[in-house]
């Protein structure tokens, strides 16, 4: 019988020790994807040896660069995963982000009185160190009514005053209680670490393929706008490359359904504290691997490392006067603006992204449709927690 596409699975683990393959729990660390492409590039040298003729010797293969590509939804734990549990973590920590993850968060508390309408005052007990609390999410139970109103992102904090500043600007100052909720989330990492290697399984039909020493060469955070006329789900799409460790015939693991997945929209987009519309946005982290060579492996190389990450995040965002935003002054500034966006229905099914530090590149006019856009990346520096991605929990 001819293999089926669908009965494709994939499961995921974070590997202990180089060169030797950690074989993942079941179900637990299945992993739904979709859009599977696998990718076995001969390496091959030409034979330049003379053969007496003008027929020339075919290349010979000295080996192949396995990678598999593939997508997988934004979908929120809906409770908080332990530490190193959440398989979408596990790829976001090989991307050389640090997994954050509190399990209480800082119970509401009147803020401090030094609130305004771009920053709130943490109560008493909120921490002292400067930066902690970057990327966290917050609920401020006075801004308006409902889920999304309320809660926010931090993308500041001074710690001798407990001022954390917001990537909105709020309708009023708040003059009630904040509150840090239990969450988990994805900080990007600056600092000389290696970032975690995964061990795979992929089963395609009745086929298996173990793969070690797995490092992610590509990474994009895409969210797309879903309208009234169309949907489309916000992912990750990636691409690891490894190291086959084996390959055998086995019977494709059944995958539970993992539950709704939160659409792009009834949520916030902020580019310097303006709400913009646009139709998608995507976080591309710009990874680069190579394969050290090593004449003690099978094929002559070490698996790949990772050796560069240049951020950035391309928008098609409806164009504004400049009275709202003028985006090409901010780019000719090369001003630092923070960008952020968050959609979802509440605690356990909510996302939140951001980069609290963006210069804008010069935008260009869209006149490829019936609405004037613009398109224009957004650079991010090298700093620590210079983009996030954060789902928060249901206040307990």
């Amino acid at each position: 019988m001819v293999g089926k596409t669908n009965n494709t699975a994939c499961a995921i683990t974070i590997q202990a020790v180089a060169g030797t393959f950690d074989e993942p729990s079941q179900p637990d660390e299945l992993m739904l994807i979709s859009g599977l492409r696998a990718n076995f590039t001969p390496i091959t040298i030409a034979n330049d040896e003379y053969t007496g003729s003008v027929i020339k010797n075919a290349d010979d293969v000295v080996g192949s660069r396995k990678s598999f590509s593939f997508n997988v939804k934004l979908r929120p734990p809906s409770t908080l995963p332990a530490a190193n549990a959440f398989n979408l973590g596990k790829l976001l920590q090989a991307c050389k982000m640090t997994e954050v993850r509190d399990a209480t968060g800082i119970a509401a508390e009147a803020e401090g009185g030094s609130s305004t309408t771009t920053a709130a005052n943490l109560g008493t007990s909120a921490g002292t160190t400067d930066d902690q609390y970057i990327g966290y999410p917050l609920i401020i139970s006075d801004n308006g009514t409902g889920y999304k109103n309320q809660i926010t992102s931090i993308i500041d904090y001074v710690g001798s005053t407990k001022l954390a500043t917001l990537p909105e600007t709020l309708g009023s100052a708040p003059a009630a209680n904040v509150a840090i909720p239990p969450f988990i989330g994805y900080m990007r990492s600056v600092n000389d670490d290696d970032p975690i290697v995964l061990s795979m399984q992929f089963w395609l039909d009745g086929f298996a393929y173990d793969m070690r020493d797995m490092r992610v060469t590509s990474a994009q955070l895409v969210f797309p706008t879903s309208t009234r006329d169309q949907g489309a789900y916000p992912e990750l799409q990636v691409t690891v490359e490894g190291i086959l460790d084996d390959y055998y015939d086995e019977a494709t693991p059944s995958i539970s359904a993992g539950g709704a997945i939160p659409l792009f929209k009834d949520g916030d987009m902020m580019l310097n504290r303006v709400p913009i519309g646009g139709s998608t946005f995507t976080v591309d982290l710009g990874i680069s691997t190579e394969n050290p060579p090593n004449p003690n492996e099978t094929d002559g190389s070490d698996a790949p490392e990772m050796v560069e990450s240049v951020a950035r995040i391309t928008q098609t965002r409806q164009r504004y006067s400049k009275a709202t935003i003028d985006t090409l002054g901010l780019s000719e500034a090369q001003t630092y603006v923070p960008f952020w966006a968050q959609y979802g229905s509440g605690g356990g099914s909510f996302v939140q992204v951001g980069a609290p530090q963006v210069r804008l590149a010069p935008p260009t006019p869209d006149m490829g449709g019936n609405f004037i856009n613009e398109q224009g990346d957004l650079l991010i520096d090298a700093t620590d927690r210079g983009v996030f991605i954060v789902f928060p929990m249901a206040l307990a």
